[in-house]
């Protein structure tokens, strides 16, 4: 196994690096042409995947957020945020706080919400783990040898 050890690191910061910087996100295009409205966060969850069963005793932090808005022809939306590159954690939004969202308005549940946090800071630290690895895999590959 430790022979492939390099290869693996390799691909790993590859694959992260190349996501990071390339990858364009469907939602993040509804900013751009989706339709602008306010809406408020109604309701915050615990995410059930697949990190909160490797540990149910440690402290659950809230990072489902549901957003409710009405779009412009007056439909009640109510749904999860589901973004790439968006972190969402425990105190970012409180239960009634006024957020933007923009949606499509030939399906209002498709919508991107501005976050808090920046999406280029996600992609840059996505982007320095993948060259982390990059760097300790070639480095494993070309000077440990």
């Amino acid at each position: 196994m430790t022979d492939y050890q390099p290869y693996i690191f390799i691909a790993i910061g590859l694959i992260a690096f190349v996501i990071s910087v390339f990858w364009q996100s469907t939602n993040s295009k509804l900013k751009k042409t989706g339709i602008l409205v306010d809406g408020i966060v109604f309701e915050q969850g615990y995410d059930n995947s697949f990190s909160r069963s490797i540990d149910n005793s440690s402290t659950l932090i809230k990072d489902k957020i549901t957003v409710r808005f009405v779009t412009q022809t007056g439909e009640w939306i109510t749904g999860v945020i589901k973004q790439d590159f968006a972190i969402f954690f425990n105190g970012q939004y409180k239960n009634g706080d006024t957020i933007k969202v923009h949606y499509n308005k030939d399906n209002p549940s498709d919508f991107y919400v501005d976050a808090k946090q920046s999406e280029f800071m996600s992609r840059l630290l996505i982007c320095l783990v993948g060259l982390t690895f990059l760097l300790i895999g070639l480095y494993r590959l070309f000077v440990t040898e």
